[in-house]
């Protein structure tokens, strides 16, 4: 009797393999993707009911098993988004992400509805968020209701702030009022340069005995921003002990659409490693700083690198404190840390940016919000005959936050414009009951229907609502792609000219509501740039506004703009 040999399995089947050729194997892969399009597609078929019953939610046709929409959305959702809307004429409509169905939402009636309803949880989302993007492994998700609530409440303090009350706002206030004069150095060594000048390589030049810097404007500013919002509430030793943690983020951030969408690590794929390595990084920071702030909140020494944590922010304190009193360790609590890192510096930063740039780019507008500012943003240098040194002393600059705020329409509607072109934020909810949303009259009419349409969504169905739809809708804004400030302001019964927010949701990103904190903190940081620095293109005559490359809430430029800085003083 033949013995049984197990080496000759592998070959027995690279064997059998190679009688399938690559044209098989191509056959049988588009034959996959023609049955699944057409399987949809049947499944799509509309189903209106003419007596204004709640109808179900009409499935788009998609090619790829299980990826179903998602290298559609990948490359450009809103615009994809847009035109599936367009094509099928329907305000709700059903996608797949992951094998996962989304119902889209178009209607700004039926979107506030979802985000109005107590059976929407933003939870699921959150937990998901946790695990793809910092990385958590069940330790912060798994915590009880209780201590979620307390975690959440916490970290919502931080990040909206009371704007009433001085504390909130005054440690970034004041490193705007410090560092903004040295947004540019004019230093050519990097050793002499501030953290976010060697971030972007800025060179010195002069043009007839004029000095100027040249850099890369999205860079100079995002790093700016982060450097001096994370300085701000998490102290200036982080930052100092940790040099590439805002390099680190910024790589977390480009890379966390497809880290949320599921991406393996496994994968290999260079992006994906690259984020996966940064979030590695970013752990390791926050678990050194975590340790270090519970020695020194114990009275023992933190070590030499922090010596001092007088200027980190109480509710950054105090999520340490809650993850001590919860039994979490340190490298249990990085991914929290992470998340609220990168809640201070995902969008604001990329605001500022847009805002200072469109600005720049209307002449018209640049001088009439200087004009406007001119009270509250000023930028000084005393003469050598004053100060009696034959040298130039620094820069002085002084800011009032709350004079920008109150009484500065344009600079503030300038702001929520850029709001409405340069953000396109999207809010998940999974339904905990069922839930019947109906258009209103006004998007009924303006879909060309006379009868609203009404559909039902089940329990436990995923609701997506892409807010820049909104912003950029023709019933509500004209000339939706042109940048127009002037569509905020109101003239009340006063007679005074005010900034007034409507039909977008800045409290549906990170941005809070109107009046928030984080709105007078991005109203500062740009008022404090136009005030100090003239800013040009580098070759073109005039600046133009480079197109949009996704990121997680508020896009960055496709391409950095090259740019000269000059002091103003």
């Amino acid at each position: 009797m033949d013995t049984y040999a197990p080496n000759g399995l592998i070959p027995s089947l690279r064997d059998g393999f190679s009688d399938w050729t690559w044209t098989t194997l191509a056959v049988l892969v588009i034959s996959t993707f023609a049955v699944t399009r057409f399987v949809t597609g049947l499944q799509s078929h509309p189903n209106h009911s003419e007596s204004g019953e709640p109808q179900a939610v009409r499935m788009v046709p998609y090619w790829f098993p299980w990826i179903g929409h998602g290298l559609s959305l990948a490359w450009d959702y809103l615009s994809y988004v847009e035109k599936t809307g367009r094509r099928i004429k329907e305000p709700v409509f059903g996608i797949v992400l992951r094998g996962v169905e989304q119902n889209v939402v178009t209607s700004l009636s039926m979107a506030e509805s979802v985000l109005s309803s107590p059976g929407a949880s933003i939870t699921p989302m959150v937990n998901h968020t946790l695990k793809s993007i910092f990385g958590d492994r069940g330790a912060i998700r798994n915590l009880s209701p209780a201590s979620r609530r307390e975690l959440d409440q916490n970290s919502h303090n931080l990040l909206t702030r009371d704007s009433n009350k001085a504390d909130g706002i005054a440690p970034v206030i004041r490193l705007i009022k410090h560092e903004t004069p040295n947004l540019v150095t004019f230093c050519r060594s990097p050793i002499d340069q501030t953290p976010w000048e060697r971030r972007c390589e800025v060179t010195v030049s002069n043009d007839e005995n004029d000095l100027f810097c040249e850099t890369d404007l999205f860079t100079l500013i995002r790093s700016f921003v982060g450097h001096t919002t994370t300085s701000a509430f998490m102290g200036q030793a982080l930052v100092d002990a940790f040099p590439g943690l805002l390099d680190d983020l910024r790589t977390l951030d480009e890379q966390s659409a497809i880290l949320a969408m599921g991406a393996p690590r496994l994968l290999s794929l260079p992006w994906v490693s690259a984020a996966c390595a940064a979030r590695d990084r970013l752990h390791h920071a926050l678990a050194v700083f975590h340790d270090a702030f519970a020695a020194w909140d114990d009275g023992a020494d933190p070590g030499a690198d922090f010596r001092d944590f007088d200027d980190v922010s109480e509710p950054v304190k105090q999520q340490i404190r809650i993850f001590r009193k919860l039994g979490l360790s340190r490298h249990a609590s990085a991914p929290g840390h992470l998340s609220l890192l990168w809640a201070m510096n995902a969008q604001a930063s990329n605001i500022v940016f847009w805002h200072v740039l469109r600005i720049f780019a209307d002449r018209t507008l640049l001088e009439d919000v200087r004009k406007e500012i001119t009270p509250y943003a000023k930028a000084s240098r005393p003469s050598c005959e004053e100060t009696g040194f034959p040298f130039q002393e620094p820069p002085r600059f002084t800011i009032d936050s709350e004079g920008l705020y109150s009484s500065c329409p344009l600079l503030r509607a300038s702001y929520y414009e850029t709001v409405r072109l340069d953000s396109a934020p999207l809010s998940f909810r999974k339904l905990t009951s069922d839930l019947t949303v109906t258009e209103s009259k006004e998007d009924a009419r303006a879909a060309g229907i006379s009868r609203p349409r009404t559909y039902q969504l089940q329990k436990t169905d995923n609701v997506a609502i892409p807010h820049g739809i909104f912003h950029r809708d023709t019933e509500r804004f004209s000339n939706p792609h042109q940048y127009d400030p002037l569509r905020f302001i109101r003239t009340d019964e006063t007679g005074v000219k005010r900034a007034y927010l409507h039909t977008i949701n800045p409290s549906a990103s990170l941005l809070g509501c109107q009046g928030s904190a984080p709105e007078r903190e991005i109203l500062a940081f740009t008022a404090a740039i136009l005030a100090m620095w003239n800013i040009e293109p580098t070759n073109e005559r005039r600046f133009m506004i480079p197109e949009h490359k996704p990121a997680s809430v508020a896009p960055m430029p496709k391409t950095d703009v090259k740019v000269k800085l000059r002091a103003r003083v």
